[in-house]
């Protein structure tokens, strides 16, 4: 369903109240996100990461978000020597993060929004070809909310400004959090394929950077239809990751244990 949610934000300058317009919020459809645990000497991830992008085709970039956790337990250490990679894709929030989702059993594995298949006992799912299966489910699942976000980035100083507006389609309760993280397309680096190591391997939607708390930003602040909650953040990309590659990725879920399902998800390039 969708509904058109109008916004006035007020600002105080002084003792002079200014009004600051912003555009009407549509709550639109709900977006899947996908959750991938992989690392570069995993032969087997390639072909899941195909899959998603694959998907991604069908669906369209904006509706199927994937996000690739390169923190697959004895498969994510750079290789060294004559095959060595430029570069370490883990990061200590990506291993928490990973963690908290859940525990990994295979590879190619993924999340799916997070949901909890039956007799599963994990979030991550294995085999890959259930994956399909999922996101259509999710798709024709209610999101309950709508995930709007702009972003600022200062190519001098690469400060980036991000700015998440949640907008309740109606009224919820319980443990409700806001992750933010940061990927990086288009990487050209070492990757196991199949048992063949390729050394211009193209990664895609690496994280690169968690912003909130792996386990997300409690979100304390009553979500009851037809209000927005807004969130700010500002962080300062590295030299080394080139900006025009660069998303943000923002998604509200369930911090329950073990209910942790994604209810809306949305990204936005930095350039």
């Amino acid at each position: 369903m969708k509904k058109l949610l109008p916004l006035l934000a007020l600002s105080l300058l002084g003792c002079e109240e200014k009004k600051i317009e912003i555009p009407d919020l549509s709550v639109g459809n709900h977006r899947v996100l996908v959750e991938e645990i992989t690392g570069v000497r995993c032969s087997n991830c390639p072909e899941g990461s195909r899959l998603l992008t694959d998907l991604q085709e069908t669906y369209g970039k904006e509706n199927l978000i994937v996000i690739s956790i390169h923190e697959a337990p004895d498969f994510s250490a750079p290789y060294t020597g004559s095959y060595a990679n430029k570069y370490d894709f883990r990061t200590s929030e990506g291993k928490e993060l990973a963690d908290y989702i859940g525990v990994f059993e295979g590879a190619p594995s993924a999340a799916v929004d997070r949901f909890e298949t039956p007799n599963a006992t994990s979030l991550f799912v294995v085999p890959h070809t259930e994956w399909p299966g999922l996101i259509v489910s999710e798709f024709a699942r209610d999101h309950e909310l709508g995930l709007f976000m702009t972003t600022a980035f200062d190519e001098t100083d690469r400060n980036l400004d991000i700015q998440v507006n949640i907008a309740p389609e109606k009224t919820l309760s319980g443990d409700l959090r806001l992750t933010v993280v940061i990927t990086q397309d288009s990487i050209i680096d070492v990757q196991n394929d199949d048992n063949v190591i390729v050394k211009d391997y193209v990664h895609r939607h690496v994280l690169r950077d968690v912003v909130t708390r792996p386990t997300g930003d409690p979100i304390t602040q009553p979500l009851s239809a037809g209000a927005v909650v807004s969130k700010s953040f500002q962080v300062s990309l590295p030299e080394e990751w080139e900006a025009k590659h660069c998303s943000v990725v923002a998604y509200v879920h369930r911090g329950g244990d073990p209910v942790k399902d994604v209810l809306q998800a949305v990204e936005k390039h930095v350039e």
